[in-house]
């Protein structure tokens, strides 16, 4: 994979034009290869909006949410790590394919496996060789240029229901804090969808 590398510059000072620079690279190179067409997308290292900030480390909005019509990915600041970061950022872009249609289900869990994520749909990890690949890449790209962000001295709610909004079909539930932090992602009931909401105060 290295020789898919030489066009990108060694120094890259923030972090969204790092993660929109990987995303680019990952595009024309491992997607491509693997018969993946990935559309343009907008890069962010922001909170997902969906479900706890403690668990989910990546989101990747749909079009319809857009008003630019683009596929939006956030990759959690609570990632330092370069390599972590490019695998998170692998399985966002693995939504992207099919703009979010299928969730974690069927084509989702296709393109991954394609491009070489492995585990659990709703928690992939990379695989060997995609692992030794985003090394290589994160090589090239430089530092990541963004420092942890840490939630260990936060807060947590306890025993408040807080209020779940699905932006699809527009269901409402409530949970406690305690089951929002142990789901690995969060799904409305009512349409299996996992564009949520959660209502933070």
């Amino acid at each position: 994979m290295n020789n898919d590398h030489t066009s990108i510059r060694p120094a890259i000072a923030t972090r969204e034009e790092w993660l929109v620079t990987a995303a680019d690279h990952l595009r024309d190179g491992l997607f491509a290869r693997n018969g993946l067409a990935v559309p343009p997308v907008k890069v962010s290292c922001s909170w997902p909006g969906g479900g706890s900030a403690r668990k989910r480390i990546g989101e990747c909005w749909p079009t319809t949410f857009s008003a630019a019509k683009i596929n939006e990915i956030f990759i959690s600041p609570a990632l330092g790590d370069a390599v972590k970061a490019l695998d998170v950022l692998v399985h966002e872009l693995a939504h992207a394919v099919d703009d979010c249609a299928s969730g974690h289900k069927k084509a989702f869990v296709q393109a991954a496996r394609a491009v070489g994520l492995e585990g659990k749909p709703t928690a992939t990890h990379a695989g060997p060789v995609l692992l030794v690949a985003l090394q290589g890449l994160a090589a090239i790209l430089g530092p990541y240029p963004h420092s942890t962000l840490n939630l260990a001295g936060r807060k947590k709610q306890t025993t408040r229901m807080i209020k779940i909004e699905c932006d699809d079909c527009g269901g409402v539930y409530r949970t406690t804090r305690q089951w929002i932090d142990q789901a690995d992602a969060l799904t409305c009931p009512f349409c299996q969808s996992d564009h949520v909401r959660v209502e933070e105060k």
